[in-house]
């Protein structure tokens, strides 16, 4: 008996002592650096177990520590014994980021037309909503959900609570692309997220301008890359309370403008607004509330929409969706921003959106202290690249804006309304193309070149001599007023916005007020879908907040696209970088086909009129992805387009065809190779009048009949790690060409044949901040033009130019862009 107690009493000891031993042990991943001291290591390899701790992550294996250089074997051995390892749980916020983390990584790089969309989306994967009490028109603006999918997610919450993804997955009408892009940004319960607090910082550096110059001349180009001030750079700070509250700020310098910290009556803009969301839940909602910079968009895009950016295309589907309603902007949007209160509240079925804005606008402004136009700049410059314009043009004009919207909902997708503004400008508009605008040499070619056949559409501005009520200040006004409407059986869509730009402050006179009208059919089934848009705008319809859909800018082809023939280059912004579409009348369908689990067929077909010349324009393009496995992907994309091809007495005739093909390896850790080769040809009429023959002084007869492009070009993505990606790519090219680069959508026309390559770093420093770095550079073969020479009397061998007719175009020019992200 007493050997047994012994024995058991030995037993308890060894298991205390075990015990005692265990809970002896640090634990390397929760760990104070206090702790971390206590162990036999040298203070070098207690520094690198805490950066990898800290800027790669937890550990998740024992045997991550030999991966640490510092640590030898015999030291491995001892913290094996010495140490544990318990599993680091991410809270579900931080655990859905990262999960989604390759998505956010692309999504952080927009600064540009999608940039308040990512916002939106980044907090909705940050801080999910729950699926059960997910609005319709909150659907409608994420990514890759069309309005059907959004209608059979609201029948599915009338029938009752979703509880998980199995049962959002069996709901009827619910198509597998909607589900899986609805899933990242939704909960099926509520928790404390909608009260945590988090945010974000962001920088981004750069030396090349937002969008292209105005002027392709090669010494006006480098002439805007070489301003005192070369660099673009653009600060946001985001902060945020669960679901609830938002407040963003955001400092902007274009490349070429100067520093500017404190008076933003000057050139720089700073953002900052206030937003508060679901402030009652009572009969009468109070939705939102904004106070400060904003922005706000309805419908089609026909009567309003405040961005800076423009979209060729913009169907309101897929990719190309608007972001719908009001939101706080801390955004590059600068010209259209909207800065003062917004609001939206719903009663029942009746969802009422009120703002009120007063900004001040950039504008050419007459000697006469009226106004020409609003124009949208990169970089911002006062009085123009060479100081030629005399008035100011930043913040010139004052502008006091008072809008709404009426929606009306019937049942879950099918609803009207009525959008209208009224903006009130403090000076006169009155447009003075030859006074102000236009170079002395350029007054005779208005509205006589053939070449810019579209003039009239200049000569078709708006233009205002009013004051009003509203405002004691006002001197000019401008209204218009939309009607709006949706509605979605089973699997289609129809929808539509018409809208009238009131003149004479008589609202009813439809027949007289210039309008515009968009509608558009969407059909959607398991492999298929089919889109069709009609867009009818008259010339006169010159609203500076539309926004729908266009193939082209406002003002292409007319006389702002020849900057030679402007008082300043940087007007050549009145068309480069206007966001308005073009007056346009016309059809687009395009289909999504899935023939086979590994051919996906897609189509694209537009056909319509420029309204301000009667031009015939006709655009196809079709592609094509083969992926006889998962890894290997073929790609071909064709594309025809041609301009007044069936009028052969057009002078501005042109045709154009582009062949890409693209191979896409997929390798392990999602690294990836692609290769690309892309011909084009463009054929157009000849005009020998461009030509000069350099002997006789005369005209050549020989002309230009046509440009050819070609490229080929290879992209190799290799993921070094979790936390570290390398892109880099190698192209020759010459003649047009467009390409995405990383996060960048470049465009590049060279004469001679050139070598364009980039590289870009994306590295995770730790689980809260990273960094993207991005070089690109162009090589070109030399090129020198001779513009006006003669030859000596009597010595045609010897050919004699002065240095002033000389056009040295720049063999080698360079760009980065440096980003740094930051949230917590």
């Amino acid at each position: 008996m007493i050997k047994i107690k012994i024995l058991v009493l030995a037993v308890l000891t060894l298991l205390g002592t075990i015990l005692a031993a265990q809970t002896e042990k640090i634990d390397l991943n929760t760990a104070s650096e206090s702790e971390i001291a206590l162990l036999p290591i040298t203070e070098q390899q207690r520094h690198d177990i805490l950066e990898w701790r800290d800027y790669i992550g937890p550990f998740e294996s024992i045997y991550d520590l030999r991966k640490i250089k510092s640590i030898d074997y015999d030291t491995f051995l001892n913290l094996k014994e010495l140490t544990l390892l318990s599993p680091v749980f991410l809270a579900q916020s931080q655990k859905r980021v990262e999960d989604n983390y390759y998505k956010v990584e692309q999504w952080i790089s927009d600064d540009g037309a999608s940039e308040n969309f990512v916002n939106n989306w980044i907090d909705m994967l940050s801080n999910p909503v729950n699926v059960n009490s997910i609005g319709y028109f909150e659907m409608l603006n994420l990514a890759g959900l069309s309005p059907i999918d959004a209608v059979a997610v609201v029948k599915r919450q009338h029938q009752g609570e979703i509880k998980n993804r199995t049962d959002l997955r069996s709901t009827e009408d619910l198509s597998y692309y909607g589900f899986s892009n609805l899933e990242d940004f939704i909960q099926y319960s509520d928790d404390e997220v909608a009260r945590s607090f988090g945010g974000s910082f962001s920088t981004v550096i750069k030396n090349i301008t937002l969008s292209q110059t105005p002027s392709d001349d090669a010494n006006s180009y480098s002439d805007f890359i070489r301003l005192d001030h070369p660099l673009d750079v653009y600060y946001k700070m985001r902060l945020h309370w669960g679901t609830k509250y938002r407040l963003e700020t955001s400092y902007l310098r274009n490349m070429g403008e100067p520093n500017i910290y404190f008076d933003n009556s000057k050139i720089p803009q700073f953002k900052a607004f206030f937003e508060a969301n679901q402030l009652s839940d009572g009969i009468l909602k109070l939705n939102k509330v904004i106070v400060g910079d904003y922005i706000a968009s309805f419908g089609q895009g026909v009567t309003f929409e405040a961005t800076d950016f423009f979209m060729p295309r913009k169907t309101g589907y897929a990719w190309r969706k608007r972001l719908n309603g009001i939101s706080g902007n801390a955004s590059r949007t600068t010209q259209y921003s909207l800065r003062g209160v917004a609001a939206e509240a719903q009663f029942g079925n009746l969802i009422g959106t009120g703002f009120i804005s007063y900004n001040s606008r950039d504008a050419i402004v007459n000697s006469d202290s009226s106004f020409s136009t609003l124009i949208t700049m990169y970089p911002r410059l006062d009085h123009g690249l060479y100081d030629s314009i005399s008035m100011s043009i930043t913040n010139s004009v004052k502008e006091l804006l008072l809008g709404g919207n009426v929606k009306y909902s019937f049942v879950p997708g099918t609803y009207i309304g009525l959008t209208m503004y009224q903006s009130l400008y403090d000076r006169p508009l009155d447009l003075q193309v030859e006074e102000t605008l236009l170079d002395p040499t350029g007054v005779s070619k208005y509205l006589t070149q053939i070449g810019n056949s579209a003039d009239s559409e200049i000569a078709s501005s708006f233009e205002s001599d009013e004051t009003s009520n509203l405002w004691s200040k006002a001197r000019a006004k401008r209204t218009v007023a939309g009607l709006e409407f949706m509605t979605v059986v089973k699997n289609m869509t129809i929808q539509g916005e018409y809208a009238t730009l009131v003149k004479d402050s008589d609202l009813l006179n439809i027949s007289s007020n210039p309008s515009a009208l968009v509608l558009s059919g969407f059909m959607q089934f398991d492999n298929l879908n089919f889109l069709v848009v009609y867009r009818d705008y008259d010339l006169n319809f010159d609203n500076p907040y539309q926004r729908s859909f266009s193939n082209y800018q406002r003002f292409k082809g007319t006389i702002y696209e020849d900057v030679f023939y402007l008082r300043d280059p940087v007007l050549g912004y009145l068309y480069s970088a206007t966001a308005q579409p073009q007056a346009e009348r016309g059809l687009y369908y395009s289909t999504r086909y899935q023939l086979h689990r590994s051919l996906v067929v897609t189509a694209e077909h537009d056909i319509w009129r420029r309204v301000a010349d009667n031009a015939q324009y006709n655009r196809l393009v079709l592609n094509l992805e083969y992926r006889p496995v998962f890894k290997y992907r073929f790609r071909i994309r064709q594309k025809w387009q041609h301009r007044d091809k069936t009028n052969v007495l057009s002078p501005v005739f042109y045709q154009a065809n582009e062949t890409r093909m693209e191979a896409i390896v997929r390798m392990s850790k999602f690294n990836q190779i692609r290769i690309l080769y892309s011909v084009g040809f463009t054929e157009f009429t000849p005009r020998s009048r461009l030509v000069t023959n350099a002997e006789t002084g005369g005209t050549s007869f020989v002309g230009n009949a046509g440009a050819s492009s070609d490229a080929l070009g290879m992209t190799v993505t290799h993921n070094v790690n979790e936390r570290l990606k390398l892109m880099g790519s190698l192209m020759t090219y010459k003649g047009f060409l467009w390409n995405f680069e990383d996060t960048d959508f470049r465009i590049f026309n060279s004469d001679t044949r050139a070598l364009h390559g980039w590289i870009s770093v994306f590295s995770r420093l730790s689980q809260d901040f990273s960094i993207r770095f991005k070089y690109s550079f162009d090589l070109h073969t030399p090129m020198t033009n001779i513009v006006g020479a003669g030859y000596n009397v009597g010595t045609p061998e010897s050919p004699v130019y002065s240095a002033q007719d000389e056009i040295n175009y720049e063999k080698f020019t360079s760009d980065f862009r440096l980003q740094f992200d930051y949230r917590f």
